[in-house]
């Protein structure tokens, strides 16, 4: 039986060098061009009033709190990547939104580190600086290494793996999965219009979110796949779904696929985070029911923790969402795994 694969809490930054190339941003439209991050918008905001209650306000840290990992890190590759200079930018990070004094505090020495590693001198711009990629990997580790001790879910209560798999497990809204999963194998009108009309008609919404996904496995479009604006209302309509984390992940990386995959492209991650606080938003107010219920808060953290597009990555010829890609697809390796033997055998 095939399942949803998902961590409890982690975060992952991997790093490596590659050779300058340039890249000219489309002007007049913030989302469509490189920009940095540290000097937005980047921070999550409560949808309802929050009661004063220790483990709601955790999670309104844990949200805040990755949100500047992320940002920072990534105006970091803006300087390994094209030389630019982005000091100023990360200095302007909000720390106060952390209300930890022990987080907050652990923040800023983030931010200040970060700063004061970047070379403000853009002579000095080498991409296969190891030493300052150590830096810059060592401050990152450090702040992640604080949140990972400080909110991890034992903290809050005790999940094993066998509650995570048994809590995930699909076929307690779709009995006949394993069948509807191998139509990833089986690209065709047929299967396509099937898993469409099972997306809009099912009353069920974690049903619905499933069935959403699996349509988004059938077609190879060149352009944004038509399943993008079924993930967004899925996301946007504020209901509930143990899912919301893989219909957000297959929505963001169908997107940044479709805008491109470089590592020199244009990276969407504020619109990306935009809809990942939505999310976040929704999950909460499950939280705020009962703040005890350890698998919503497992939703929380895993979806508020799971790293940024980032240029840098495992996969060596662009950013990491075809890595993504292949990890969230991997009917397309199955496929041209099956397609090469073919070959061989002829």
């Amino acid at each position: 039986m095939k399942k949803l694969i998902v961590g409890l809490m982690a975060i992952g930054l991997v790093m490596a060098a590659c050779s300058k190339q340039e890249q000219v941003p489309v002007e007049n439209d913030d989302e469509l061009e490189i920009q940095t991050m540290s000097d937005k918008d980047i921070y999550f905001k409560p949808e309802m009033k929050l009661p004063d209650d220790p483990v709601v306000n955790d999670m309104v840290d844990i949200a805040n709190s990755y949100a500047i990992l992320r940002a920072v890190y990534c105006d970091a590759e803006l300087w390994f990547r094209f030389g630019r200079v982005i000091n100023d930018e990360i200095s302007q990070v909000r720390t106060d939104v952390i209300k930890d004094k022990e987080t907050r505090n652990s923040a800023e020495q983030y931010v200040k580190t970060m700063v004061s590693v970047l070379p403000r001198d853009t002579a000095l711009w080498d991409q296969n600086d190891s030493i300052l990629w150590s830096r810059v990997g060592d401050a990152v580790d450090a702040f992640s290494e604080h949140l990972i001790k400080r909110f991890g879910l034992k903290n809050y209560g005790t999940i094993t793996d066998e509650d995570v798999e048994e809590y995930f497990d699909i076929n307690q809204f779709i009995p006949n999965y394993d069948s509807i999963y191998d139509l990833r194998r089986e690209q065709n009108e047929t299967n396509e219009r099937f898993l469409l009309k099972m997306a809009e008609q099912t009353e069920n919404f974690d049903a619905k979110c499933i069935y959403t996904t699996e349509y988004a496995h059938q077609g190879r479009y060149d352009e944004a796949h038509p399943a993008l604006p079924l993930l967004e209302d899925l996301m946007k309509c504020g209901k509930f779904s143990r899912y919301l984390h893989h219909v957000w992940r297959t929505w963001r990386v169908l997107r940044q696929i479709d805008i491109s995959p470089s590592r020199d492209g244009i990276i969407a991650n504020r619109k990306y985070n935009h809809m990942r606080f939505r999310c976040l938003n929704t999950i909460l107010k499950e939280i705020i029911k009962n703040p005890k219920d350890i698998k919503a808060i497992n939703d929380f953290t895993y979806l508020a923790s799971y790293d940024n597009i980032i240029r840098y990555s495992d996969f060596l010829f662009g950013n990491s969402a075809p890595l993504e890609h292949m990890m969230l697809f991997p009917e397309i390796i199955e496929e041209d795994e099956s397609s090469e033997e073919a070959t061989a055998g002829e």
